[in-house]
């Protein structure tokens, strides 16, 4: 019985041990949870704007596909346009050819009248010429006159003959052109088909993209509140598991949440880094900057300490001993998952190894505050920069 107290007793403890603890497990749960929303934000953006660039390519594309379309319409529209000139050339050909039909069976008739005239009768009619005449040299002016009309009417023909077979082959060639303009007209119509079609794709493709674009879009505004909802919980949190006060603290780079512009030295302003930055160089006179882009974030501060002393020929260290003015760096992790640490400002020095800070971005969104009597070990590995 004994045995089975002093154990029940035990998990009483351990479960007091626990639950007085919960603030702070609670709010690693709630920094995890935010942490998987901003990974999966950063995803949606990345994948929005993956579309957005796909959709800008295939706008492109679309508009190259239009040029092609109005290239061959144009190229179309000039074919269709000699094959209605061949046309028309061929139609006037035709009527010049029976024009010049009609005017050589005009010639060939009175050719044959003529011949029907000298030779009425038979040989007879030329015996009556030669018989009906004062002289011989009637008859033979006569002959002449007749000779002279016959010439003139076979050269006659012979002209028209000519002309006509002169404008029979003008007319077969322009009938061959008009094959080939319409052969050309057909691939012409076929290739703009084919490329109306590409473009009716691409336009269905790049709906599409714009739509998954949107969708992506409203997943990141989704993430969005959502990450505002748990930051706002994290934060309450925070609050409740110290004791502490909101200020503005003289900061001037003052940003709503979801702002991040960089300050003058090139810290994200209304967070940590920005705040503890400007505290040291505008209220201490102590210069400090980002020595390294990119790894700015609260954790890496204490490698930033040896860059700076070479840039300013300062003499900053990093210590474990706490020190009014000195600036704290978390870099724990603070909870598992944590990425980036916490920097503050150390305002006072306590006895019992509690120290009170001030910072920005850690008890209030984009804000300031004053945390008092906190215990730098509750949030991971820590040091001083002074």
């Amino acid at each position: 019985m004994t045995y089975k107290i002093k154990n029940f007793l035990t998990i009483v403890a351990l479960f007091s041990i626990i639950f007085s603890a919960s603030p702070v497990f609670a709010l690693t749960a709630k920094e995890i949870q935010r942490q998987k929303l901003l990974e999966q934000q950063a995803q949606a953006q990345a994948l929005a704007n993956q579309k957005a660039a796909e959709a800008a390519q295939m706008k492109q594309q679309i508009a190259q596909v239009d040029s092609q379309i109005n290239q061959t319409t144009s190229a179309l529209n000039q074919t269709t346009g000699q094959i209605d000139q061949t046309e028309a050339t061929i139609t006037a050909l035709s009527a010049q050819i029976a024009t010049e039909e009609q005017n050589l069976t005009k010639e060939k008739d009175k050719l044959s009248k003529v011949i029907s005239e000298w030779y009425m009768d038979g040989d007879g009619g030329l015996l009556n010429v030669v018989v009906g005449s004062n002289n011989i040299s009637e008859v033979v002016s006569k002959q002449q006159y007749y000779d002279s009309v016959k010439q003139q009417l076979t050269s006659s023909i012979a002209k028209i003959n000519n002309l006509k077979n002169e404008l029979n082959g003008k007319k077969a060639d322009q009938e061959k052109q008009k094959v080939g303009l319409l052969d050309l007209q057909k691939q012409q119509s076929a290739y703009r088909q084919t490329v109306v079609d590409q473009k009716s794709f691409k336009t269905s493709m790049l709906n599409m993209t714009t739509s998954e674009q949107q969708q992506y879009l409203a997943l990141v505004s989704k993430l969005k509140n959502d990450i505002s909802v748990v930051s706002a919980q994290i934060y309450a949190e925070r609050r409740a598991s110290s004791s502490g006060t909101m200020g503005n603290l003289g900061y001037p780079y003052k940003q709503p949440p979801g702002v991040y512009v960089v300050d003058p030295w090139n810290f994200y302003q209304s967070e940590c880094t920005g705040y503890a930055a400007w505290y040291w160089n505008a209220r201490l006179g102590k210069p400090w900057i980002n020595t390294q882009p990119g790894r700015g974030s609260a954790k890496y501060w204490p490698e930033m300490v040896a860059a700076n002393n070479s840039k300013y020929g300062t003499h900053y260290s990093v210590s474990q001993t706490a020190r009014v003015g000195a600036i704290v760096s978390w870099y724990g992790p603070l909870y598992s998952g944590d990425q980036w640490g916490h920097v503050a400002i150390v305002e006072a020095v306590h006895g019992n190894g509690t120290i009170d800070v001030s910072e920005y971005n850690w008890s209030y969104e984009h804000n300031g505050g004053i945390r008092y009597n906190i215990n730098p070990g509750s949030w991971g590995s820590y040091s001083y920069i002074y």
